[in-house]
């Protein structure tokens, strides 16, 4: 999924209905068992919700773990509540809120390293509008994920999406993340000023 899927501004959101909304679908019939999608999987949940709200309300999906060390953006039990369905609702619905909220950080912060005048900015300054982000995006994924197991995954697809904000192509934006992210940086390991400083460097200098 593409940041185009994901902006907050492209897809309003109200968190007022979200209960109602994820009870809805946690209960709902799910297309290929016709059991409630709750009581299925949580990718049966995704879809459901991605059907309701658009495609950014699948994007937590892959994305959650439990387990405080394992570098996921979110840290809360999928729902393994065996029938229990209210249960579901809450768990599910926290998750898709904290995920919405991510995204609209990440909007924030996309906007604060984007060209001063999108609209007549050159090749040259969207490159420097991408290297002035590289950090500052780096930072907030180590933050989010304290640099555990799966941080770097984490870190290549807000790259992806960053580099897609400022008007790169989707899948130059996604094979130059990936090739930052695993060039410059490791597992379980938070990366140095040098580090970043080459990642912004790789960034920058792409297409000069």
């Amino acid at each position: 999924m593409t940041w185009a899927d994901m902006d907050p501004a492209t897809h309003p959101f109200d968190p007022g209905r979200a209960l109602a909304v994820v009870r809805e679908v946690v209960s709902s019939s799910d297309p290929a068992t016709g059991r409630p999608r709750g009581l299925v999987s949580s990718h049966s949940v995704a879809r459901g919700l991605a059907e309701r709200y658009g495609p950014w309300a699948f994007g937590w999906y892959g994305n959650v773990d439990e387990d405080p060390c394992a570098g996921a953006l979110i840290r809360k039990p999928l729902g393994d509540t065996a029938d229990d369905l209210d249960a579901q609702v809450q768990n599910y619905t926290g998750i898709l809120l904290e995920w919405r909220s991510w995204l609209e950080e990440l909007a924030a912060l996309f906007a604060e390293s984007a060209p001063h005048d999108d609209a007549d900015a050159g090749e040259e300054e969207r490159r420097r509008s991408r290297e002035r982000g590289v950090a500052p995006v780096v930072a907030l994924v180590v933050e989010r994920t304290d640099a555990g197991e799966l941080w770097r995954a984490a870190c290549a697809r807000t790259l992806t999406w960053y580099l897609e904000s400022t008007g790169m192509a989707s899948e130059d934006a996604e094979d130059l993340a990936d090739d930052v992210v695993d060039g410059e940086f490791e597992s379980w390991v938070a990366p140095d000023a040098e580090a970043v400083g080459k990642a912004r460097d790789i960034i920058g200098k792409h297409g000069a």
